[in-house]
């Protein structure tokens, strides 16, 4: 994997951890695992010492975090198969494996795959065509 997609993988990764846990416990449980210390996440991600070993090993021990992954997973997958976009099956299969801690590594590795079905996702619902319509009717006056 190359260093951009590196960093964007574990930009995902770390942003939603941080929803969850936030970012003071979500640097506790990287420390632990050996990441880099005295860092705010922005820092993190840039420091050369951050290797995925580290955040997946905070991760797969936290049952939250894999049941709020599993959950996004799962809603991402059927809204792909219904418009026909990405390859849902390949996520269907992470889903159906008994190693709940393995999805971790299975987003990882496959983030191309998450990140076409999220760009058509941006493609088809989020329409550049909004803000006009609001324009056109505002309804504060």
């Amino acid at each position: 994997m190359n260093r951009e997609k590196k960093k964007e993988s574990l930009v995902f990764l770390l942003q939603t951890a941080n929803k969850i846990f936030g970012e003071k416990k979500l640097l506790e449980m990287l420390v632990a695992e050996g990441a880099p210390k005295n860092k705010d996440l922005t820092q993190i991600v840039e420091d050369e010492k951050l290797r995925f070993l580290h955040l997946t090993m905070a991760l797969k021990n936290s049952e939250i975090f894999l049941d709020h992954l599993h959950t996004r997973l799962s809603e991402m997958s059927a809204i792909a198969k219904i418009i026909e976009v990405g390859n849902p099956d390949l996520l269907e299969k992470w889903l159906s494996d008994d190693c709940k801690p393995c999805l971790i590594e299975h987003v990882v590795e496959g983030y191309d795959e998450i990140y076409k079905i999220l760009i058509e996702l941006d493609d088809r619902l989020l329409w550049h065509g909004w803000p006009l319509i609001g324009k056109l009717h505002d309804p504060i006056e």
